[in-house]
């Protein structure tokens, strides 16, 4: 009979709800509800009781020499005092101390580490290609005499043109422009003398949405690199900061006192 019964469907067991004029006061209490707020209600009043039976029945001369060094805030409130025995002597907390300093370091030479490899992965792309006479690395170029270094012609030593010869990557030489330029015109040619057919047209416009998806492709996975590089540097910077300030605990707490400008006068040897 119950397997058969278990085989039945039975009617869904639904509760009732909050009526939504009484939304305000949150969720309608159920009996498992009020039984836990009336038990914990009575364990409350049974200790209030008690401890009003043990108020009437104290003893007004009652000592113990705890008494003496025990005290009370915020009306009533018993704090009790720090234990000799359990508190870290000085030498103790400033092996600690030190311990977290080396923690720190070698979290921070793990993130320089991890910023070295990332750096050389990532090949950072200027904002302009064009470069500045002060901007950074130069290319110096060394010749025999001084009347061949007041001729010298960079775009002529480079192969390439003046345009290109500014530039700090992908530069190209004038064999390489002017081939691109052929192929230009080549194109152009061919447009001009027949139009392309519909498979050569749809197969160009696959071939650039490829192209278009591999260019987004790379430039978000650089920009997920860059955004991981700059994180890890803002945190080796607190590490850093972390750390010195460590390093200062613990010039405080040692022997010796400061120097003028608030400098201490003993400092960790690296």
């Amino acid at each position: 009979m119950s397997s058969m019964r278990n085989a039945v469907q039975r009617r869904n067991h639904k509760e009732r709800s909050q009526p939504s004029s009484r939304q305000k006061y949150g969720l309608l209490e159920k009996k498992k509800d009020y039984v836990l707020r009336a038990r914990d209600f009575n364990i409350k009043k049974a200790r209030l009781k008690t401890l009003q039976r043990k108020a009437t029945q104290r003893n007004p001369d009652e000592f113990y020499f705890a008494m003496i060094n025990s005290r009370t805030r915020d009306g009533g409130i018993h704090v009790a005092p720090r234990q000799d025995e359990g508190s870290l002597s000085n030498d103790v907390v400033k092996l600690l101390k030190t311990q977290d300093a080396g923690y720190v370091r070698l979290q921070s030479a793990v993130e320089r580490k991890k910023i070295e490899k990332l750096e050389e992965r990532l090949v950072l792309k200027d904002k302009s290609e064009d470069v500045g006479a002060g901007a950074g690395r130069k290319h110096v170029v060394f010749v025999d005499g001084e009347e061949e270094a007041r001729g010298f012609r960079p775009e002529v030593y480079f192969g390439t043109t003046k345009e290109m010869v500014e530039r700090r990557f992908n530069r190209m030489r004038k064999e390489q422009i002017e081939e691109i330029e052929a192929k230009k015109k080549a194109a152009e040619e061919k447009m001009r003398k027949g139009r392309k057919s519909t498979g050569e047209i749809e197969a160009e416009k696959a071939k650039r949405k490829e192209e278009a998806l591999a260019r987004r492709k790379l430039q978000k996975a650089r920009e997920g690199k860059e955004r991981e590089l700059e994180a890890r540097r803002h945190r080796e910077a607190e590490l850093k900061q972390a750390e010195r300030e460590m390093e200062l605990q613990r010039a405080r707490m040692g022997k010796g006192g400061m120097v003028k400008k608030n400098k201490w006068a003993r400092v960790r040897k690296r």
